[in-house]
């Protein structure tokens, strides 16, 4: 029998001591690391599947950390449950049985033998699907312990201050320990301590249930050079197949016929403070941990050389970190030869953009950076608050005009609620109209807009909770997503409403520009504003090489991913009119009538943005163009 560690100290490290002795008495010597399905089973779409829409990330985080573990002397593999999913689907989709994971596990669990698996959880939509393969786990061996770790296991919380993880171990009982932060020195230490290779007061970043009472120790670990800088260890996966299957960053659109892509990070971390993000919760305020540029290079030769990898997208959140060391790395990247383009879909920090790192990242290979913008309205901006103003996204759309090749995305979200705790009144539609504005002054090549979707743990969502605009059950249960997306709300309803499509009202035109929306109405106002910022402007597109990459994103839309789109097929028209393609735009505006008038989600918007005649203009030009 174990006897109890005692601690004067600390008695949170004492009670998960205790525990980790008493679960893991003969210690641990196999790691099993597992990426759960990103997509529940009852959110499972094939028509999402069939046209790549679903996310299939090669595991990094995973891969990295079965690296960190291995320099401890430990036996790991990593599975990715994901993508046998979807590789499954693609090789039999008549046959394809969604359950089969199942056996997959049952079967890894077997030959593998872990003493302990890993899963990880980084979004909310994925949290179902967590805690299914912690109880079959649990079933198939009670012996087993459980670990999560990733984002949302650790900020699923009212309040992440003081109880990271907690909803995770509340809602599953199966998982053992939440894993909090990043877990790349904190998960070998665990280890080396259920081994007594480590006294118990250097464990950190643990969180657990003892006696159904939450305990965790909240203390960081500090980060070391070799694991921020380690190799990802993909062990047998095939990674060189991943971006066939399915999507990696938000630009797959772009890509060639022949790419391979896989993801890299730069740095770890961000410098902003934004409200309703938990980059900053979950890193540490302030905190971006920079890798070696040397290593990042050896990186992208060894993905390339061993997996055939042609593009990467970058994971940061802070990729321009710094002028002279930015420009330094991508400097190197150009030096190197590599012959690999990449994008930065996750958004980069305006105002650390200067004409000298967009310069070094055109030569380097960017093809696509996204601005995370989110309001054009200044107390908006203050009360999130967002490290960069209105004019610093201004002068960034100034700076990207003078680089043509690099397709430029913002990304906007609306619906910012009341918060008396801070007095902010909330984003009336005045402030709205400031976002729209300052999205057509920056002129950026497409924007992303999503209505305020509230995650766990981080401030505005906990000033919800208070007020009773949310639940906690809400914020695992899936209820609680974005709109846009291949996961997404606005998806849903306009499948839901081809036959029978509820009223469509452009809040936007209120007579009181004062009024705060309400949530139920952002839906509607993500439309109109989809409409103004993305579509109006079409009109007056006369750039080639603008021209041939908007042509490529409305292809994915129209062909793959929103087949049914009215509005897609009419600016598609538009676009195979610029390009002088008489047939084609005739076969797209023949389209945008059809789905206008027997789909119903359609028909009631089209009168509402004057779209009926837009049809009929454009098909004016149309009969002008020579056959």
């Amino acid at each position: 029998m174990t006897e109890p560690i005692q601690l004067g100290t600390n008695p949170a490290i004492q009670k998960i001591a205790n525990k980790i002795r008493r679960v893991l008495p003969s210690g641990c010597k196999r790691v099993l690391l597992v990426e759960p399905p990103n997509v529940p089973e009852e959110d499972w779409d094939p028509d999402v599947a069939t046209n790549n829409r679903y996310p299939v990330y090669d595991p990094k985080g995973l891969a990295v950390l079965s690296s960190c573990i291995q320099l401890r002397g430990y036996e790991t593999d990593v599975m990715d449950l994901n993508f046998m999913i979807q590789d499954s689907f693609k090789n039999n989709p008549n046959g394809f049985e969604y359950r089969n994971w199942e056996n997959w596990l049952r079967q890894k669990l077997g030959e593998f033998k872990p003493h302990v698996v890993g899963l990880t959880c980084m979004f909310t939509i994925y949290h179902r699907s967590m805690t299914r393969i912690a109880q079959l786990i649990k079933e198939y061996n009670p012996q087993i312990i459980i670990i999560a770790g990733g984002v949302h296991s650790t900020m699923a919380s009212s309040d992440v201050k003081s109880a990271p993880g907690q909803l995770v171990l509340e809602d599953c009982k199966e998982i053992d320990f939440v894993g909090l932060y990043e877990g790349n020195d904190s998960f070998p230490d665990f280890l080396d301590m259920a081994n007594n290779k480590l006294e118990p007061e250097n464990l950190t970043q643990i969180a657990t249930l003892v006696d159904n009472n939450y305990v965790a120790i909240t203390r960081r670990t500090e980060p070391r050079t070799e694991t921020l800088n380690a190799l990802p260890n993909y062990h047998d996966l095939p990674i060189e197949r991943y971006s066939s299957l399915g999507r990696i960053g938000t630009f797959y659109w772009l890509f060639k016929p022949d790419t391979r892509a896989a993801t890299i990070l730069v740095n770890r971390g961000c410098r902003a403070h934004c409200r309703f993000c938990s980059v900053e919760k979950f890193n540490g305020k302030g905190v971006v941990l920079k890798r070696d540029i040397e290593m990042i290079g050896d990186e992208l030769e060894f993905l390339r050389d061993k997996y055939g990898i042609n593009h990467v997208m970058i994971l940061d959140d802070d990729l321009l970190n710094g002028e002279e060391r930015t420009v330094a790395l991508f400097e190197d990247w150009q030096k190197r030869k590599l012959g690999i383009t990449w994008d930065a879909s996750n958004a980069v920090i305006a105002s650390a953009l200067t004409p000298e790192i967009a310069h070094a990242a055109a030569e380097s290979g960017c093809i696509a950076l996204s601005f995370g913008i989110e309001s054009g309205n200044p107390q908006v901006l203050k009360n999130i608050p967002k490290p960069s103003g209105v004019p610093h996204y201004l002068r960034a759309g100034e700076i990207m005009k003078k680089h043509p090749q690099i397709f430029t995305k913002g990304l906007l979200m609306v619906g910012f609620p009341p918060e008396p705790e801070r007095n902010f009144p909330g984003e009336s539609i005045r402030m709205i109209w400031d976002t729209i504005n300052l999205a057509k002054q920056m002129d950026l090549d497409w924007y992303t807009i999503q209505p305020l979707n509230l995650i766990p743990g981080v401030e505005m969502t906990n000033h919800a909770l208070v007020r009773g605009e949310i639940t906690k059950q809400e914020l695992i249960d899936g209820s609680e997503r974005p709109v846009v997306g291949s996961t997404g709300k606005q998806d849903r309803r306009s499948k839901e409403e081809k036959t029978k499509a509820l009223p469509f009202i452009s809040h936007l035109h209120d007579e009181n520009l004062d009024r705060i929306p309400l949530r139920k109405e952002l839906i509607d106002i993500w439309f109109v504003m989809d409409y103004m910022v993305n579509y109006e402007k079409l009109w007056n597109l006369e750039l080639p090489i603008k021209i041939q990459m908007l042509h490529k994103l409305f292809v994915n839309m129209c062909d793959r991913t929103h087949k049914e789109n009215a509005l897609g097929n009419l600016f598609f028209a538009l676009l195979e009119y610029r390009l002088g393609h008489k047939k084609m735009a005739n076969d797209r505006l023949r389209l945008a009538r059809e789905f206008s008038a027997t789909n119903d989600y359609w028909r009631k918007r089209f009168p509402v943005l004057g779209l009926d005649g837009l049809v009929e203009k454009l098909q004016h030009m149309i009969d002008q163009l020579r056959d």
